[in-house]
């Protein structure tokens, strides 16, 4: 995956050194908005950017959101909604990565998507769509901004940038499940968590990622006993090292290797959303 450079806000919308007035004038407003926007000591919003969607916002439309936008702390495992729950917000991770965790009637578990600083959390609720019968849970504890979903559905109506910057990602996001269904019906084990690894370790933007086996078989849908298996040859194989519940990939160009296909259609949906 191309990994694009941080933004800060005053490079947003600046496509060229000699920035036209009406960009340096939306520049201007991002950085007084920031100034007048109250933010959590604890979590402070510095001016620079991760999130690719808020990143490719044009400079004044991201000064009206700017004073919504709350950065938070998300811990791993914690519920940001719940199954059937009404999204009162949503979220545009930075460091964090969120998973859509299904839960079936046995009690197991399976996770469809997931979501870093490529996206967002709370579509469901700027749609106007029903509640989503699935958890949004942390897989990767981290940072992130979150914004009343009222507002941000005022700002999609208005037509603007956020409105086809929503759509283009509305549609990556199905196609990724449609993808996600592919790999679950037609590839091992083995190959889909060498998949999913590389899809967190995109996201998280860190060599650690701290998961269980437990926890890998309650995203993957499958049995502990097989992802401990597949993690020990992985480890064997000098790919990744594993200890107390920490993973840390070694060999990340051996990993790609032995993913299966959807890792690299994985990566074309996430350009062609970004080129757009």
């Amino acid at each position: 995956m191309q990994e694009l450079n941080p933004t800060t806000v005053d490079d947003i919308n600046c496509e060229s050194a000699q920035p036209s007035a009406a960009e340096r004038l939306g520049a201007s407003r991002v950085r007084k908005a920031l100034e007048r926007s109250q933010v959590p000591s604890s979590s402070p919003f510095n001016g620079l950017l991760t999130n690719k969607l808020l990143a490719a916002m044009p400079g004044p439309d991201f000064a009206r959101l700017l004073p919504s936008l709350e950065p938070v702390s998300l811990v791993a495992g914690e519920n940001i909604h719940g199954f059937g729950e009404v999204q009162r917000f949503a979220y545009f991770p930075e460091t964090a990565v969120i998973a859509h965790l299904y839960l079936l009637e046995d009690g197991s578990t399976s996770a469809i998507t997931l979501i870093g600083n490529d996206g967002m959390v709370g579509l469901s609720a700027v749609l106007d769509s029903a509640a989503p019968l699935y958890d949004a849970q942390v897989t990767i504890g981290g940072n992130a901004l979150r914004i009343d979903a009222e507002v941000l559905k005022q700002e999609f109506l208005r037509g603007a940038a956020m409105q086809q910057l929503l759509l283009n990602y509305t549609g990556a996001r199905l196609a990724q499940v449609s993808q996600k269904a592919v790999c679950n019906l037609r590839h091992r084990l083995d190959e889909r968590l060498c998949t999913w690894l590389l899809m967190l370790h995109d996201r998280a933007r860190d060599k650690a990622l701290r998961l269980t086996h437990e926890k890998i078989a309650n995203y993957l849908g499958t049995r502990r006993a097989g992802v401990s298996s597949a993690c020990n040859a992985l480890r064997a194989g000098g790919i990744i090292h594993y200890q107390r519940g920490t993973i840390r990939i070694i060999e990340r160009e051996l990993l790609e290797k032995s993913a299966c296909e959807c890792y690299q259609a994985f990566q074309q949906i996430v350009a062609e959303r970004v080129a757009a």
